[in-house]
């Protein structure tokens, strides 16, 4: 997705931003999950979304061509940069779309600077994503050991997931595989630990900007039932239900960018 990007200072942290489409167009705001940035995360869906929208793409700490920081924080001090990043762009009023841990990052953006956000969509999220203590902190001292060893078998497992969902041609072999090896395994722990803290079932309920919960029914990653949960807690939601696994934001790109233009639209009116 050849889309330019360019850099903006919070303080002194730097954040890498992408804009495609209609530059006079309503903005949407697109936030990505964990391990893969924005370019990876949304190469489907924004060019359809960019046919309507004036797109907006940002990079959070530690991904893509933002700043890494080598320090523990929480998913809602992403939301507080990802606003700052929003006041320097002079963006109000946007639709913000969260995938995955994105969408976690979308709830606290609603919650905590809700001038921001006019309307918003969270894809493949959940209010509580780890709830199994043992088991999550035991997957979590394997992955950390895998990741010591080195990043070979975590690239390959990222570049076979990428390529089977079809994100990706043959052609993007070589990039794809370079991004994955480049992957710094402490800022991803760092990113996995601030999923684990997120708890925002005392509060997302109070979120008032109108929702769409897109809930891939197939998730093999992030449980159904926790999206369903995050669906019942908000108010009055729109939900798309869509036969997909975790990777619906590449095979399912179409319906999702679909559901969210007629979001929009019904929201409008």
């Amino acid at each position: 997705m050849p889309v330019p990007g360019r850099t903006v200072f919070v303080g002194s942290k730097e954040f890498l931003v992408r804009e495609t489409g209609l530059p006079d167009a309503p903005p949407v705001v697109l936030i990505h999950g964990w391990v893969y940035d924005s370019v990876e995360t949304f190469n489907r869906l924004a060019p359809i979304l960019a046919e309507r929208f004036r797109v907006i793409m940002i990079d959070q700490r530690n991904y893509g061509g933002s700043s890494s920081l080598y320090e523990d924080y929480e998913i809602e001090t992403v939301a507080d940069e990802v606003a700052a990043v929003l006041d320097v762009l002079e963006v109000t009023q946007a639709t913000v779309l969260g995938y995955s841990m994105g969408g976690m990052v979308a709830q606290a953006l609603a919650r905590r600077h809700p001038g921001h956000v006019g309307r918003v969509v969270f894809g493949a999220t959940a209010a509580k994503p780890m709830r199994r203590p043992i088991l999550d902190a035991v997957g979590m001292v394997v992955l950390r050991i895998l990741w010591r060893i080195g990043n070979l078998e975590g690239a390959r497992i990222s570049h076979f997931v990428l390529r089977d969902a079809g994100a990706f041609g043959p052609q993007h072999d070589r990039w794809l595989w370079d991004v994955m090896l480049a992957r710094d395994p402490e800022l991803n722990m760092r990113a996995l630990r601030a999923i684990k803290r997120f708890d925002s079932r005392k509060w997302v309920g109070q979120i008032t900007a109108p929702a769409l919960v897109i809930i891939p029914i197939r998730d093999q990653i992030l449980p159904p039932r926790s999206q369903y949960e995050l669906a019942a807690l908000l108010k009055n939601p729109s939900v798309l239900e869509l036969g997909a696994r975790h990777e619906a934001i590449f095979t399912h790109a179409a319906q999702i960018a679909d559901a969210t233009i007629e979001f929009v639209e019904k929201s409008q009116q």
